[in-house]
């Protein structure tokens, strides 16, 4: 080992652990906000339309500031950009539980998903630059976090709707909790100049980038969808109550993680190709089973299944997009990744304008086919 290798392999582990917990926390707070929604309607007395509104102001906080979030991360490099963002979320996440009224709902709503789109683009920077930076497959494990954290912030959320605390109070506790993280956590991000650490976050796309980007947004929406809806279907659909609502989500975030943090080991097994396969089905089958049953255990292993199937889906396209000829490995994720956030942001308020018109469950059904598109377009991590 070379003395600047031995100097920066303790650097890179830190910086790995750093942004792993900032993946967490991300995971987290989307979690504890998707067990809420279901608390959050009833109080407002919304209907799932109006619903989807809400959900389109996250969206659109989000996709106004990850523009925003790259150019600040072309001035000021990933990891200032990450430091400010985490702060920001984490102080929002008790936002929409908090407000008394509609219109501050809306808000609270914008706000939040801002802060949610300005660190989903500076935290994947910090990863790729660290993946890079190892020449190590890596992206899976940051995302198995995500994961992880969804399921922590499900579970954390049904304890504290279990303990009567779902009217803010027990979001602002976490929110408390997250803040700490964050300030720990940001004394070791990675860093790297301004010019790298955005590399290729307002190129023009290639082709091949732009089919990628496709995949993703695909598997994204499902993800979304799943994150705002599952606790919903669960309660109208299969007769649970709220605390019951949150294991369709926990569900879906226990089998993404086990899969993502053993992920780089079953994609060099299966391959790219029939990974992808595999996930694509799986999530077609989860969704339609989900939508079936009107029991909450069987609707809930159907949401299962949906993570095992999109678990390593997004990975593989990631690490597809940094292979792309011609364009650099950092250009070519940041291109797939900001495409694909998208789908992860307008999926549920797509599902919420559907199930005002078919049904909630039939907009599961529909949404099914999106498993059917990604395994059937599988050659594009091939080539």
């Amino acid at each position: 080992m070379t003395a600047n290798a031995a100097y920066l392999a303790p650097r890179l582990n830190q910086a790995r652990w750093s942004v792993s917990t900032v993946f967490f926390i991300n995971g987290a707070g989307i979690g504890l906000w998707a067990v809420h929604i279901p608390l959050v309607a009833a109080r407002f007395e919304l209907s799932d339309a109006t619903m989807g509104l809400v959900l389109l102001s996250f969206a659109l906080g989000a996709m106004l500031a990850m523009p925003l979030s790259g150019w600040a991360c072309g001035q000021f490099g990933s990891r200032f950009v990450t430091r400010i963002a985490a702060f920001a979320f984490a102080v929002a996440i008790p936002l929409p539980m908090l407000v008394p009224y509609l219109p501050l709902l809306f808000a609270a709503a914008l706000f939040f998903g801002a802060s949610s789109g300005a660190l989903d683009v500076a935290m994947n920077a910090q990863a790729s630059e660290i993946e890079t930076a190892r020449g190590k497959s890596t992206m899976a494990s940051f995302h198995g976090f995500f994961s992880a954290g969804g399921l922590a912030g499900a579970a954390l959320g049904g304890l504290i709707i279990g303990l009567g605390l779902g009217d803010g109070r027990g979001a602002a506790m976490a929110a408390a909790l997250a803040v700490a993280l964050v300030a720990v956590a940001s004394t070791s991000l990675f860093a790297t100049t301004a010019s790298h650490a955005t590399a290729g976050h307002f190129e023009r796309p290639r082709l091949a980038a732009l089919s990628l980007g496709l995949l993703a947004l695909t598997c994204m929406v499902v993800e979304g969808a799943v994150a705002d809806w599952s606790a919903l279907l669960l309660t109208k659909h299969a007769g649970a109550t709220p605390a019951q609502g949150a294991a369709g989500y926990a569900a879906f975030s226990i089998a993404m993680a086990m899969c993502r943090f053993g992920g780089d080991a079953l994609i060099t097994l299966l391959g790219p190709r029939r990974m992808m396969v595999l996930g694509g089905t799986s999530i077609a089958t989860g969704l339609v089973c989900a939508a079936a049953f009107a029991v909450p255990l069987p609707a809930a292993a159907g949401f299962v299944l949906v993570g095992l199937g999109a678990a390593n889906v997004v990975p593989v396209i990631f690490a597809a997009a940094g292979r792309i000829p011609g364009l650099p490995a950092g250009a070519g994720i940041a291109a797939v990744a900001t495409i694909g956030y998208t789908g992860f942001l307008l999926g549920p308020p797509l599902i919420g304008w559907i199930a005002s018109v078919i049904g909630l469950p039939a907009a599961h059904c529909i949404l099914a086919f999106a498993g059917v598109f990604i395994a059937l377009y599988s050659r594009s991590v091939a080539r």
